[in-house]
């Protein structure tokens, strides 16, 4: 009789290996990216290298001379936990406060738990966690967006969800309210205030079209 094999995730019951649905995950990343870039400039860009710069740093170094594993940097994953994380922040959020909440991702909630597959909890959701934890003013500041701007002007503004909110505790009228709230418009393409990869749903949507053609998602 044949004994039962047991391993630990990720298991992959396709022709693609870990790395391809990576790498394929990444490219699917690309529209929200270039929305968040057309609509709040450079700030976007460099929030976002630096956050996968500093993740794929942070697992090669904790792989490399605390677990003393071969580093697994190639496959990814670190850069889809750093671009995730940053795209769960305002653009205006300092760059160090980035790294500290990449360490945070790879290092407590990805690593600690055993790496790609074994961890309980998205690496980037922890870190944007501890960041709101951390820094809940930087993290609850948010940039106007204004298209094709390189560098926006330091204007602030809440979120679709915001306004409702404010509106409701102020004790306004749901018409009033919502003729403060973005057009549909607005929240579908972008051009509205928020987190770097939340703005577009149209971004993410052609996302998912890619991974559902990848047959990375089904």
């Amino acid at each position: 009789m044949n004994g039962i094999v047991i391993s630990g995730s990720p298991h992959v019951h396709a022709e693609q290996d870990v790395r391809s649905i990576m790498w394929g995950v990444v490219i699917s990343l690309i529209p929200a990216l270039l929305v968040s870039v057309y609509y709040f400039g450079i700030p976007a860009l460099t929030l976002t290298v630096m956050a996968v710069a500093s993740c794929v740093v942070f697992e090669y170094l904790i792989q490399r001379f605390l677990l003393r594993q071969e580093p697994t940097v190639s496959d990814g994953s670190a850069v889809i936990t750093g671009i995730l994380l940053a795209f769960n922040v305002p653009s205006s959020l300092p760059w160090w406060q980035m790294v500290i909440g990449s360490l945070v991702a790879i290092g407590i909630a990805k690593l600690a738990f055993g790496g790609l597959g074994k961890n309980p909890f998205n690496p980037a959701l922890v870190g944007r966690v501890f960041l709101l934890i951390s820094f809940p003013v930087d993290m609850t500041t948010w940039p106007q967006a204004q298209p094709l701007a390189l560098i926006p002007d330091a204007l602030t503004g809440p979120t679709a969800l915001g306004v409702l909110k404010e509106g409701l505790m102020r004790g306004e009228a749901m018409q009033e309210i919502m003729r403060k709230v973005p057009s549909y418009q607005d929240l579908f393409v972008g051009g509205i205030g928020g987190s770097l990869g939340e703005i577009s749903a149209l971004a993410l949507l052609l996302g998912g079209f890619y991974m559902l053609a990848r047959r990375i998602i089904t």
